[in-house]
């Protein structure tokens, strides 16, 4: 499935993503937003696999071919990375699917425009940024897949990050909403972090993945693939 690199200029920084060629005007598009220090890579495949649907996969500041500045890695500078890359593509009704701590970034985008989103698929998160410890830095760093010329990254999101809490933000978006679960222990998205989605979300679905924990791809990918396809497909037949 041909992909082609694309980049949107926010303010003074390139964002990279990826956009497939060959797709169908009459399917849904479908926006991914990665999880942190994820890029646009990382969700090829899954662009080849849903073809011939057009795809974005975004890679988020400081992330893959994405520019990395010293300094603005907050929430709200994520947020407009998304916002970048929607408008260089001209989307208009897309599908937002977001894992990790991508989420918060999708969700908050959503919440700003909500006339422009027909759906979103939120992947084994809660609807809040969090505050991230100082302690984690090291951790991450230790794991030696942050190339040492973006180390930098790594401290500034930390240093930037404070807690906000999404729920009510989450009160503007009435387009249906996937929430794909892990079941173990290892998920980041906890039973009363659900329910705060379903009291604060007018059209939502929860689906529980027993056996995953927070890669909700593991142990059975085509699990994953034919939930997220389901809803696509879903989507596709709505005309609002």
């Amino acid at each position: 499935m041909p992909v082609r690199d694309r980049y949107s200029k926010n303010k003074d920084i390139f964002i990279h993503y990826l956009e497939s060629t060959d797709y169908s005007p009459d399917l849904t598009p479908l926006v991914y937003v990665p999880g942190a220090l994820g890029f646009a890579e990382h969700f090829v495949n899954e662009m080849g696999i849903l073809s011939p649907r057009r795809s974005l996969s975004l890679s988020l500041r400081g992330n893959g071919k994405s520019d990395a500045p010293l300094s603005a890695y907050s929430l709200e500078d994520h947020v407009s990375d998304i916002e970048a890359v929607i408008k260089e593509s001209q989307l208009k009704r897309y599908c937002l699917m977001a894992y990790s701590m991508g989420v918060p970034f999708a969700i908050k985008h959503a919440s700003n425009y909500p006339e422009h989103i027909k759906g979103i698929i939120i992947c084994d998160y809660p609807a809040k940024y969090p505050d991230i410890p100082e302690s984690s830095v090291d951790t991450v760093l230790s794991k030696g897949f942050v190339k040492e010329e973006r180390q930098h990254v790594v401290r500034a999101i930390q240093k930037e990050s404070k807690e906000v809490e999404l729920w009510e933000d989450l009160k503007r978006i009435k387009c249906p909403v996937l929430i794909i679960k892990g079941g173990t222990n290892n998920s980041l998205l906890k039973e009363r972090a659900t329910e705060k989605y379903k009291n604060n979300l007018s059209n939502v679905n929860v689906v529980e993945f027993s056996d995953s924990g927070h890669e909700l791809w593991i142990p059975n990918y085509d699990r994953f693939i034919k939930t997220v396809t389901n809803f696509l497909v879903d989507l596709d037949r709505l005309h609002t």
